[in-house]
């Protein structure tokens, strides 16, 4: 695709919310660019299938038909879209630099909108970094992408809706799901119902997941957590423990998938360097916004669970909030026409916030699985950094997370401590009995994604490289 240099919007992120904003800004003819480093729209809810995988004996899920709607509609309304595209740097006023397999390429906007979704949480333990050991959110990109299941045993644990989604495709797709170890009572998946009666949608789906699994006869183990891992000769050995009563049982099986929740990204906003306050109820660390998710920085505004966490549906909402904002912002429309739009929008946006508490309770971190970490665990596995090490520059020092960086290179691999930022803290504010926002958050930087060198060098002959005379002496 040939690409305009600059454009009226851009969005970062194809997401639900992305593709909503998308949308009301394009029916009102502005110049409008989607960047996605996926192949297509939908984000990791509505994932898509690659373009080169059909399997024309499945049906598609309804998350597919979703995804399907989403693509339709930019099509129709004209939207550019690059997917493919890995933003690596985002610059104020705004620029954009982004990179595929074919080279680099910048674009220039006055109105940004960053809908970058989430990543996984995953508290450390022993055996984590085993092989068979996978993210609950990787399983899920199996499942509703590709309709495979990542082997024909699993266990599942962790904590949060995620887990009852995963099971109930596993089961689906014909898989054998051999346990759910939940560190959730079954009193607290009680009360949380009572929220969800807020979504119905979700509260219907979540529903028909349950069933599913209670008819399959799925072990589920509450109030429990995986302690460790072992390779073995035909898969993996999965020690599990009651918190309650200290219990201990050893599972086999082929695959673990454990998560224990998601984080909004902030990569973007952190490089921009915004204000962030720290909410756990929305999953940590989030940019201040207003109501309409404008941020501090004029023409800049963060939506989707980015923005904290509420869900798919509320996504939808948001990023709608967010695109009347850029138009009220650009004298598009009027105060009275901006105040209809919203006053609706707002209203159900309130409702979603009861659901999304009642997940939030159910995404919290017990002390249980900081507890049990020990002192030879890995935490940053992108450069082995144990949790002794932490601990022993916390000791002689270290005061918050860029110093402990600094001190021992975690945050410094390839996830940029998208992985270990929140493991860390929470270590850390239990050993110092501190508040997590206590010690900060890690400064943004580029590349916010592994850049390779030779698309950051480019293509050129050696006569072409301009000639800089030696400095004199």
């Amino acid at each position: 695709m040939n690409f305009k240099k600059e454009y009226d919007v851009i969005i970062i992120g194809a997401g639900p919310s992305g593709v909503k904003a998308a949308l009301k800004c394009s029916k009102k003819n502005l110049k409008v660019l989607i960047v996605d480093s996926n192949e297509n729209s939908g984000g990791q809810i509505y994932r898509a299938p690659p373009k080169s995988y059909i399997k024309k004996d499945k049906k598609f899920l309804k998350e597919n038909l979703i995804q399907i709607k989403f693509s339709e509609n930019i099509k129709k309304n004209n939207i550019d879209t690059a997917y493919n595209h890995t933003v690596w740097q985002v610059s104020p006023g705004f620029k954009i630099d982004a990179f595929n397999e074919e080279g680099v390429v910048q674009w220039n906007t006055k109105n940004l909108i960053v809908a970058t979704g989430t990543y996984e949480k995953i508290i450390p333990f022993e055996g984590w970094t085993t092989p068979g050991v996978i993210g609950l959110a990787a399983c899920t990109i199996m499942l509703k992408s590709h309709q495979t299941i990542p082997a024909n045993k699993i266990i599942l644990a962790g904590n949060g809706p995620l887990l009852i989604l995963v099971a109930y495709y596993v089961l689906k797709f014909g898989g054998k799901v051999d346990a759910i170890i939940d560190t959730s009572s079954k009193i607290k998946w009680i009360k949380s119902m009572f929220s969800l009666v807020f979504s119905p949608k979700n509260f219907i789906q979540g529903i028909s997941w349950i069933i599913k699994i209670l008819f399959s006869r799925v072990p589920i183990y509450s109030n429990s957590l995986v302690t460790k891992t072992i390779k073995t000769n035909n898969g993996i050995s999965v020690e599990i423990q009651n918190v309650k009563n200290k219990k201990i049982k050893n599972m086999d099986t082929d695959v673990l998938a454990v998560g224990h929740g998601l984080i909004p990204s902030t990569d973007i906003t952190r490089l921009l360097k915004l204000e962030h306050l720290y909410n756990e109820h929305k999953g940590g660390w989030i940019t201040r916004l207003d109501k309409y998710f404008r941020s501090s920085m004029k023409g800049l505004y963060i939506t989707g669970d980015g923005s904290g966490i509420s869900g798919a549906i509320a996504a939808e909402d948001k990023g709608e909030l967010a695109a009347y904002a850029v138009l009220k912002d650009l004298d598009i429309i009027d105060e009275k026409e901006f105040k209809n739009k919203t006053q609706e929008i707002l209203k159900r946006l309130n409702r979603y916030e009861i659901f999304a508490k009642g997940i939030a309770e159910l995404n919290f971190t017990p002390k249980s699985l900081i507890k049990n970490i020990n002192k030879n665990t890995i935490l940053c596995r992108c450069e082995d950094i144990t949790k002794n090490e932490i601990i022993n520059a916390v000791n002689n020092g270290a005061k918050n997370l860029n110093q402990i960086k600094s001190w021992t290179r975690f945050g410094m691999g390839p996830c940029q401590g998208r992985t270990c930022q929140y493991s860390v803290a929470k270590v850390v504010s239990e050993h110092l009995k501190c508040n997590i926002e206590d010690l900060g958050y890690l400064t943004g930087r580029t590349p916010l994604r592994p850049f390779p060198l030779d698309k950051a060098i480019g293509n050129f002959e050696y006569e072409e490289i301009t000639k800089v005379e030696a400095a004199p002496l």
